[in-house]
């Protein structure tokens, strides 16, 4: 099972290019590594790639150890980007859709729109933001890492 985990982060660390964070020309890249901030043994990683000139945020995200991730509220996905610190709202919207990739594990990825003013924020203070994923169990979330 954790081979297996450990084969899909590869992949999606090789698809999206890995370091925290690595730049290419108008294209940022973070690694961001979940803990638990509810699940006491949740983990996992999300790679986010911010674009700020297309106005494009793209994800992959990979949580074990965690019930099946929901929406903490009608038409809002599953993870998001919050922020900025101390803030704790929906700065980025992700839209996600986990699927079960093996027991107690869930991969989503995706792309969505985000206005070019949130993502150079985000891009100037990424500590300021973390990557949260919620579930039924935890509604305010069950992971989260910060994306600086």
């Amino acid at each position: 099972m954790l081979k297996r985990v450990l084969v899909v982060v590869a992949m999606i660390l090789m698809a999206f290019g890995a370091g925290t964070p690595t730049a290419f020309a108008e294209v940022e890249v973070l690694t961001v590594h979940l803990t638990p901030s509810g699940d006491p043994d949740g983990s996992g990683v999300a790679v986010v790639r911010l674009d700020s000139e297309r106005d494009l945020v793209c994800y992959s995200a990979v949580v074990r150890n965690i019930s099946a991730p929901t929406e903490p509220a009608a038409g809002v996905g599953s993870a998001h980007i919050h922020g900025p610190l101390p803030a704790t709202g929906i700065a980025i919207d992700l839209d996600s859709v986990f699927v079960a990739a093996g027991t107690r594990t869930y991969i989503a990825r995706g792309c969505v729109s985000a206005g070019s003013d949130t993502i150079d924020a985000v891009l100037a203070s990424p500590e300021l933001f973390y990557f949260n994923v919620h579930n039924a169990d935890y509604p305010a979330g069950a992971v989260q890492g910060s994306l600086g």
